[in-house]
Order: structure tokens, then sequence, then C-alpha cells
């Protein structure tokens, strides 16, 4: 454990008090903000993104990453949740992808798949002369997958995971006419082992079929590619190895919170190195939530490669120690505990930035700044992620002529749709990206704010 991680846990230590003992004030109206609406703007240096309804067009001359968005809203819409396809760019989709989230799934990129064609979403993925629906297309990008990692288990993050396991589809044989499909494989689904833990309780036999088996490491680690299953309390004798066997169902995988990067899984050139972070609480204490880096780590070539090395920052919901003027007092604990431990995850980026590593930062706002404190619930406003931002622009090594974070991209997660109307006529979405705009205006650390749209298509 770094100093860093040591500070965090002193002054941030889950404490259960800070949820069964805090009391709010009572509830004032909203303040309206003062910022005011500006029309979005696309910087000359953002990734290449394919919106819905539009196309925006900005191709980095180095991509690392290619990202499909199946969902990116945090609610109360169930057709756009969180869900996101990843892979290498220097990979091919058939290599093998990364479902990182799971609200958001298969029945999201059917949907897409209705007004967007294959190739607008997949350019390089040759489909099977038989699958020429938009359901045997998704299901054909499905049979792909090799793995899920979920940042947290509320449901706008896991409810697709948990369908998609009673009928995750089987890559096609190379004649499926007349050959059986490929074996189906159990996904790994990697996540914190408390975040584990309660995914399982959907899978108790009540709500949804038992279809989970834990993997664990004979050495003790634990998420280890290559691990022993084992059925939940008890081990099952001739344990399947991680990926085959059983029919279909998935593996928890729980991965540590690692003072270096480790491997995701053996398909995929990624490594990942993830933090704690802070989302709200619950009667039984604290919510944690992740926040994880994902490098690309070209096999057998380390640093060969121009790409190899660079990295995105992904986080989960995650809340701010950031409260408006007169609202200092609202949850004093919960503003300790969450400047700790997003100091650390700050920290860290903080040196992957000054190491020209960091291709962007994937951050919910899942509200505008209107929104009283007490009922945030563990999330961020425009003026509590900005806030945020500038912590990470304090922690830099400034560079002569440059703002602090000169180019980096921000992409913007988890924003919630009203469903009442507001008074100037704007959409959540509106308001939040104008806000945001408009704060790196007047404050300028130099970041590029991106909304990340369902439909997207992105080159990080």
């Amino acid at each position: 454990m770094t100093s860093h991680e040591r500070q965090a846990g002193a002054g941030a230590a889950l404490d259960m008090n800070r949820c069964l003992n805090h009391t709010h004030p009572h509830p004032s109206p909203p303040l309206v903000s003062s910022l005011p609406l500006v029309p979005f703007l696309v910087h000359p240096t953002a990734p290449r993104i394919t919106h819905n309804n539009h196309s925006m067009a900005r191709e980095q001359s180095h991509g690392t990453f290619d990202m499909v968005v199946l969902g990116s809203g945090g609610g109360p819409l169930e057709t756009d949740l969180s869900g996101y396809l990843v892979k290498p760019t220097a990979a091919r989709w058939e290599d093998g992808m990364l479902g990182l989230e799971g609200g958001s799934g298969i029945g999201s990129l059917t949907a897409l798949l209705q007004r967007q064609t294959a190739a607008e979403l997949f350019p390089d993925l040759a489909f099977p002369s038989t699958h020429t629906t938009p359901v045997l297309q998704a299901a054909f990008v499905f049979s792909l997958l090799s793995c899920y990692l979920i940042t947290h288990a509320h449901l706008d993050h896991c409810s697709s995971l948990i369908l998609l396991s009673g009928s995750i589809p089987p890559r096609p044989s190379s004649d499926p006419l007349t050959h059986p499909p490929l074996e189906v494989p159990r996904l790994p689904v990697y996540a914190t082992r408390k975040t584990l833990e309660r995914l399982a309780m959907a899978y108790g036999g009540e709500l949804w079929p038992e279809l989970g088996t834990w993997a664990l490491d004979r050495g003790g680690r634990q998420g280890v590619v290559g691990e022993e299953m084992v059925r939940r309390g008890s081990a099952t004798g001739d344990a399947d190895q991680l990926g085959s066997g059983g029919g279909t169902g998935v593996v928890f995988t729980p991965i540590p919170v690692a003072e270096d990067y480790i491997p995701l899984h053996p398909t995929l050139p990624i490594t990942t190195r993830k933090f704690h972070v802070l989302h709200g609480c619950t009667s039984k204490g604290v919510y944690e939530s992740s926040a994880i880096f994902f490098r690309y780590q070209r096999r057998g070539a380390a640093g060969s490669s121009s790409q190899s090395g660079r990295e995105f920052l992904f986080f989960g919901d995650v809340e701010s120690d950031w409260r408006r003027q007169g609202e200092g007092g609202v949850d004093r604990e919960g503003q300790v505990q969450a400047r700790g431990y997003n100091g650390v995850v700050w920290h860290h980026a903080a040196r992957v930035w000054d190491e020209d590593r960091l291709a962007g930062v994937f951050i919910e706002c899942s509200y505008d700044s209107e929104r009283p404190a007490h009922l945030m619930f563990g999330h961020l406003c425009p003026q509590a992620l900005y806030h945020e931002l500038e912590r990470l622009a304090s922690m830099v090594t400034r560079r002569p002529g440059r703002k602090p974070l000169q180019g980096l991209r921000v992409f913007v997660t988890h924003i919630k749709d009203s469903l009442v109307p507001h008074p100037t006529g704007t959409t959540a979405r509106e308001r939040i990206m104008s806000e945001l705009r408009v704060l790196e205006q007047q404050r300028g650390v130099g970041v590029v704010f991106v909304e990340v749209r369902r439909g997207d298509r992105i080159v990080i």
C-alpha cells in the first residue's frame, strides 16, 4: 500500500455511522444555476465519434482503443444504461473484446442495428452470411465477448449482463448451417469481491437461475486467469477452468486493488489498475464503486509500439467533496471520505498524464448544478466534476505556455434524463454539457468535454 493509499484509508475509512446517523437538513428549493447555456462546440482535436443522428468525424492520428457505446445514460430510461464494448485499436473484434459495464447490452445493440448499419459500428468486422438480421448480428458481436468488467452492482450497470447469462450466444463455426456452434463459454465477470458478492445475489435461483460460479486462485491471489472454479461456498472437485464447460453462465472473478497493473484476460492485451471510490450510502454502510485505468499492453513487445502503454481512466458512479455555498454542512463525513479516495485516483492520473500516457477520462455527471447536495445520492453535477478536474490539474507538472490539462479529453457519461419539463425548455443533457463548457471557458484547465451518447463509435 502506498503512502497515498494509507492516507486515504485513514482519512476516508468506510464508516457505517455516516449512513446510519447522518441527517439531512430540510429540503430547500433547487437553486437555479447562474451558468449560461452555450451551443455545443466540437474541438478540432476530438477523437472520431459517430452519433446516432449525425456524424462528427474527428480522427486522431494514433488511436489506442476502439469503443462502441451501447448505452451511456444513468437511467431512468432502461433503453439507455451503462454499457460499452472495448478493444485495442490494433486488434480485431474477432480477437475478443471487453464488455465494460453491463447495463445496456445485446438488446440495445439490436435496436442500434435497426437504424445503423453494422459497418458503421464495426467497420472491419466480417459477419457470417447467415447473420443478416439485427438480432443475429448483435448475437454474433456478443459471441466475441471475452469477459465483462463492472464498476459496481447497481442494476443500471449489470441488468443486461444478468439477462444475457442465460443465453450467451456461441461463436458460430466456419459453416454454421452444417456444423454445430462452438462450445458456449462461461463469461468471466471481473469486479471487486464485494461488488461480485452483490451481483451474485441475483443468481440465487429466485431472481434469476443459478448460473454463476466463483473463481479462486489456488495460490491465494484473486482474479488470476487459470483459476479453479468453485460453486459459491464449496469446491466442485474436478473444477472447470476459466471460460470453459458447464453450459451458459458467468464466472465471478475478483480483481484486487493492486499497486501495479495486472492482466485482465488472456485474449486481451489490456492491463488494469483499479481504485476504490465512493457512491453514496445505504442502511448497511457506504457503497463502493470503482475507478479503473485500462492500459494497452502489447504482448511480447512492451514499449515497441507507439501506442503500447497508452491508457484511459474510467469511473463508475462516484461522489465528490464539492458543496455549493451554504451546503458545507451536508454529509461532512462523506466529504472527507470522497476527498480521500478521489485524491488517490487523481494522484495516479497525474503521473500518467505527466508521462503522456493518459488518452482520456470517462466520468459521470448525473445531474445539473441546480440539484441540492442532499439529493445527489453519490453522483456528480457539473460544478463537482469540474472541481475534481481542478484537483487533477493541481497535481500535474506544469509546462510552460500550456494549460495544466491542455487537450485532455473528458468523456461525460451517466447523464440522467429528466422526466419533467425544465423552465428553460432544455434537456438535462443540454444543460449539463453547457454548464461544463462554460466552466472550462471561465476557469480554463484545458480539457475538452465530449458528451457520450448511445450509438457512438469512439476512438480513444
